[in-house]
């Protein structure tokens, strides 16, 4: 079978036997995008606070922020179009790993990467971060 059969097939409807406690596939497909792939990393930043003699006697967590990546294909019309520096809109939240919560904040678009080989449909990359204090103008 060609590449472009192996493709095909990664869009059919997934058959599963037996008991299955996972989630199989992506939820929502990107307005934009024919998603491969989609990541979420969750991060914050930290202090230390130390005695007189340097030993850590307390620490503080601050700045939580999610970063994450959609990885895919371009389709033939409609295609994404978004801009650097965008809110962006994802079509399947995160989940909600945060001390405070995934409401409010704003999601940027940081970069964007498009591909174009000869053997294969052209393709898309996209970072963004969320920030839960950064509200969009």
């Amino acid at each position: 079978m060609g590449r472009a059969g192996l493709t095909r097939c990664k869009y059919q409807m997934a058959t599963s036997f037996g008991t299955s406690a996972g989630v199989f596939g992506i939820a929502n497909q990107q307005t934009g995008f024919l998603l491969e792939s989609t990541s979420d990393a969750y991060s914050q930043d930290s202090a230390t606070c130390k005695n007189i003699t340097g030993d850590d006697i307390g620490e503080t967590y601050y700045n939580e922020r999610i970063e994450g990546s959609l990885d895919g294909w371009l389709p033939a019309s409609s295609a994404f179009s978004g801009t650097l520096a965008s809110a962006l809109s994802l079509a399947t939240a995160p989940a909600d790993h945060l001390i405070g919560s995934v409401s409010g904040g704003t999601t940027i678009v940081r970069d964007i990467t498009r591909s174009s080989t000869s053997s294969d449909y052209r393709r898309i990359a996209l970072n963004w971060k969320y920030s839960p204090t950064i509200l969009a103008a």
